[in-house]
């Protein structure tokens, strides 16, 4: 018994000495964990929740990206933002983005029809949209939807490749069929026009390969504005002047029906009082006889 109560302290101790280090372990696990998490949520709050991902281009070889953002703001402040993100290109270099479209309409019924059309290097593609959002969140405006589309152009660029080799290939074998002595006309013929399909296809190639390089080299984006003007105080999407457009739509309507209807028979009614009054004046002149019963 006297061993056993000895025994028991020396065995409590060694539990103890090692559930300590682990213990420590899981600790520093846990507040690791707790530091990435709180970095992760600084980060996306700093950079917007309504922002694409953030994508490091080396994890995507050969994928061509297409950002396209909507923005509202005070109709007032659409061609001033145009300009301030015409300036955010500028200040990048124009080698490294320049504009390549530009659309503002203002049409006769007060809206605005806008849109930015810029090239830029891909690796400054995605802080330059959020460097342009942030203008735009500073001008009382708000970034609407986002969109951004990846394409695998590398990978068809080699199968591409590949299918060229193989025409370039045949095209060779052809050309030396078409130079055996003693080959029948036909024969020549065909060959002839086997030469030609091929050529076009690889100049399609030539083009389409080109054109898939040009969109690794330069990632579009495209910026469209739209007013978002208040009603009462009342943002455009509110249930309040979203109830207040309907009325308006239905008085117009209203009315449109109204200046149709009279529109439509004025020339009538016109024509009927006219007939009225020539009847009342020849009456009056005694040249029209009235009836008696």
């Amino acid at each position: 018994m006297k061993r056993i109560l000895w025994t028991l302290p020396l065995v409590l101790g060694v539990a103890a000495c090692n559930k300590a280090p682990n213990s420590g372990a899981n600790q520093d696990v846990a507040n690791a964990a707790t530091e990435v998490a709180a970095e992760a949520d600084s980060s996306t709050e700093a950079a917007g929740g309504d922002q694409p991902p953030v994508i490091d281009a080396s994890i995507a070889p050969g994928v061509a990206f297409d950002y396209q953002f909507a923005f509202s703001l005070p109709e007032k402040g659409i061609a001033a933002m145009q300009s301030e993100h015409a300036r955010l290109c500028a200040r990048i270099g124009v080698s490294q983005c320049r504009v390549v479209g530009l659309t503002f309409n203002k049409l006769r019924t007060g809206d605005v029809d806008a849109d930015m059309a810029f090239k830029l290097d891909p690796a400054l593609a995605l802080s330059f949209t959020r460097d342009a959002t942030d203008l735009v969140n500073r001008a009382d405006g708000k970034l609407e939807t986002s969109q951004v589309q990846g394409s695998n152009v590398g990978d068809s660029i080699v199968q591409d490749d590949r299918s060229v080799q193989a025409q370039k290939a045949e095209l060779a074998r052809l050309t030396a069929e078409q130079k055996i002595p003693g080959l029948s006309k036909a024969r020549r013929d065909e060959i002839s026009r086997e030469l030609a399909a091929i050529r076009n296809a690889l100049n399609r190639a030539k083009l389409e390969r080109d054109n898939k390089v040009e969109s690794l080299a330069t990632t579009p984006v495209r910026f469209s504005y739209e007013p978002n003007e208040t009603i009462l105080g009342f943002g455009r999407e509110s249930p309040v002047q979203q109830g207040l457009s309907s009325s308006s739509a239905s008085l117009n309507a209203f009315l449109t029906f109204v200046a149709l209807v009279v529109g439509t028979l004025w020339p009538w009614a016109l024509a009927g009082f006219g007939i009225f009054w020539l009847i009342r004046r020849l009456r009056s002149r005694g040249v029209v006889a009235v009836p008696v019963e």
